[in-house]
Formats: structure tokens, C-alpha cells, sequence
């Protein structure tokens, strides 16, 4: 699916629930950027696919399907292919999120640490990387395993550092950790 066709099933979905396009957009992007969308002359970000998909009541797959043939053709919807601008790595990205808000963090540290530098989608995966990373330092340094958390606090607070999403406060917590890691180690 191209970006025009892709522009197309979302303005069909719009109209289908009878939205207009500043319904759609409420103050999450701008009513002018969505219809560059409809028209296929703008390619949305995970984020907006995903906000789209949510407002237009639609499954997120439905926006972002699995890139295996298994996953598609078990899908309720095996119809649906991943946008030819959606790389894999957008898919990788998005099950590394759901695997993040759904607590499994050892599922969305791997994943996206599969997700290359070059990708399209590193700003977003450093992002989220250094959030997963930070949880899992949390979680050693808590089971007094302090060795590893050394290790995840470090990872975070150089992926937070990085990209256009850098977060001092993930980025401060990682180093806070990262010092009393060290101190405990220091005690045995």
C-alpha cells in the first residue's frame, strides 16, 4: 500500500464516521497536515498512524500490520498489507511498544535493539529504548543485582542522550541510578 492509497483508507474511514477533518485532528496535528495525508502528498509518523487509528475507532493494525505472511494471513483482515513506506523496522517498533506499556521490558529491550542506526525510526527507538533500558537498570539495582543494572543504567542514559527526542530527565534518572549501582558495588 502506498502512501496514496494509505491516504485514501483513512479519509474513507473519516467520512464513513461521518468526522470532519478538525474532529480527525483535534490539537494532535493540524487539519492541514491531515489532508496532505489523505491526499498521499505526506507520509505519517508511527505516532500520528497510531493517534489516526485510535480516532477512527480502527484496529492499529488495520494502519500497521504485521510484516510476516503468518501474522497476515491469520489476521481477521488478511487484506491489509504494511505500507510500502513502513519498513519493518516499523513494525518491530510498534510490538517493541505494545511489549513496553504491557510490562514485558526483556520482549521490548530486544526488539528494539534489533532496530539499526540507520533506520528512519532511530529517534523514536533510542527514545523508547532508553525508557525500557531504565526500567530494567530499575529492576536489577531493586533484586540487588547490581552488576547488570550497571549495565542497563548505562545503555539508558547514552540512548537518552541521543536523537531528536533526547530526555534529560531519563537521561538524569539513568546516571542517579548508575552512581548508586556503583556505590553498592563499591560496598561489597
Amino acid at each position: 500500500m502506498d502512501s496514496k492509497l494509505l491516504g485514501q483508507r483513512i479519509k474513507e474511514a473519516r467520512l464513513a464516521k461521518k468526522m470532519t477533518q478538525a474532529e480527525v485532528v483535534g490539537s494532535f496535528i493540524t487539519r492541514n497536515m491531515l489532508s496532505q495525508i489523505e491526499s498521499g502528498n505526506a507520509v505519517p509518523s508511527m505516532k500520528t498512524l497510531t493517534y489516526l487509528a485510535k480516532v477512527l475507532e480502527l484496529p492499529p493494525s488495520v494502519l500497521l500490520p504485521d510484516t510476516s505472511e503468518d501474522a497476515a494471513c491469520s489476521s481477521e483482515q488478511s487484506d491489509i498489507r504494511l505500507p510500502a513506506f513502513v519498513s519493518e523496522d516499523a513494525s518491530v517498533f510498534y510490538h517493541a511498544k505494545e511489549a513496553y506499556l504491557s510490562g514485558n521490558n526483556n520482549i521490548a529491550y530486544e526488539a528494539l535493539s534489533s532496530i539499526p542506526e540507520t533506520s528512519v525510526l532511530t529517534d523514536e527507538a533510542q527514545a523508547l529504548f532508553a525508557r525500557v533500558a531504565l526500567r530494567m537498570a530499575e529492576a536489577c539495582h531493586n533484586a540487588g543485582n547490581h552488576t547488570e543494572a550497571l549495565e542497563y543504567a548505562k545503555a539508558a542514559a547514552t540512548a537518552a542522550a541521543k536523537g531528536i527526542y533526547a530526555s534529560l530527565e531519563v537521561k538524569s534518572q539513568a546516571l542517579l541510578l548508575l552512581s548508586d549501582a556503583a556505590a553498592k558495588l563499591a560496598e561489597i
